[in-house]
C-alpha cells in the first residue's frame, strides 16, 4: 500500500503544471515584476528607431525617451524635419501629444490608447507603458517552452476587473534566466489574436542585458511590420520629475 501511494505521489507531482522536473515553477507576478524591470527599470533615458512599413509608405523616426517609475514617460520625435518637435507626456493614466505645426497640445483619451502610435504597429499605450503588468494583469504560468534559442516560461495574462487596459488578453515568453521576453501575443477584447511582438538583438548596457531589436508583427495585415531598434540607453539614472510637464512638453528645442 505505502509503495503504490509513493508511485501516485510521483506521477502526480511530475504531470502536474507547478512542478518542472521536481521543482515548483516561479509565481506569475514575480516573473511580471522581473520583467518590467529588465524592460523598464527604475528609469531609463533611450534613444530608438521607429521603423514603419506599409504597403504603400515607409517612415523612420528617431526618438527620445525617458521613463520615471510606473507613472511618468515622455518622448521627443527627433527626425524626420517633417515630424521634428513632436512630443508624447503621459503622467499616470493622462497622456498628451503636442502638435509643434500647429502648435497645439491634445490630451488623448483612454479610448484612444489603443490606436496606432505615429502610424506604426504599437498602440498608444505599447510606446508610452500606461500598462503596469503585475498591477493591472492576472497572470498564470502555462508552461516551459525553447524559443528562439532560450528556455523560457509561457504566461497567461487576463485583465484584473476595471484595470485601464486595452487588451482582452496577453501571452508572453520569458527567459528563464533573467524574465526578459522574447515574445508577446497581444489579443483583442472578444480574445482574438491581432498582433505578435519578437524580441532580439540582446546587448548589455550598464548591467544589463536588454533586447534591442522589437519586431510587431500585424496578425491582421501582412504588409505591415515595424521595428523599434534601442540605438543608445542608460538605465537606473536620476530624472528629475520636472522633466514631466506640460511646459517641457511645448518646448522645443
Amino acid at each position: 500500500m505505502v509503495k503504490q501511494i509513493a508511485i501516485f505521489l510521483a506521477v502526480f507531482l511530475i504531470a502536474s503544471p507547478l512542478y518542472s522536473f521536481g521543482k515548483a515553477l516561479p509565481d506569475a507576478t514575480e516573473l511580471l515584476e522581473q520583467m518590467d524591470n529588465v524592460i523598464r527599470g527604475a528609469s531609463h533615458d533611450m534613444t530608438v528607431t521607429l521603423d514603419v512599413k506599409t504597403k504603400r509608405w515607409q517612415r523612420t523616426y528617431k526618438i527620445r525617451v525617458q521613463m520615471k517609475g510606473v507613472d511618468y514617460a515622455f518622448a521627443r520625435v527627433l527626425e524626420p524635419p517633417k515630424s521634428e518637435g513632436q512630443g508624447f507626456l503621459r503622467i499616470k493614466t493622462r497622456l498628451w501629444q503636442y502638435l509643434p505645426t500647429a502648435e497645439r497640445t491634445i490630451l488623448i483619451p483612454p479610448s484612444l490608447m489603443l490606436d496606432d502610435f505615429l502610424g506604426s504597429d504599437f498602440s498608444n499605450d505599447d510606446f508610452v507603458k500606461l500598462s503596469y503588468f503585475p498591477r493591472d494583469y492576472n497572470g498564470k504560468i502555462l508552461g516551459e517552452e525553447k524559443l528562439d534559442g532560450f528556455d523560457t516560461y509561457r504566461l497567461e495574462l487576463l485583465p484584473k476587473p476595471d484595470a485601464p487596459v486595452t487588451y482582452g488578453k496577453l501571452e508572453l515568453w520569458l527567459r528563464k534566466q533573467d524574465s526578459a521576453p522574447v515574445r508577446w501575443d497581444f489579443f483583442n477584447e472578444k480574445l482574438e489574436p491581432i498582433r505578435r511582438l519578437h524580441y532580439s538583438e540582446f546587448k548589455t548596457f550598464g548591467t544589463r542585458e536588454v533586447p534591442t531589436v522589437w519586431y510587431m508583427e500585424n496578425l491582421r495585415q501582412s504588409d505591415r511590420r515595424t521595428t523599434i531598434k534601442i540605438l543608445e540607453a542608460q538605465y537606473d539614472i536620476e530624472i528629475p520629475e520636472s522633466d514631466f510637464n506640460r511646459k517641457h512638453l511645448e518646448t522645443y528645442p
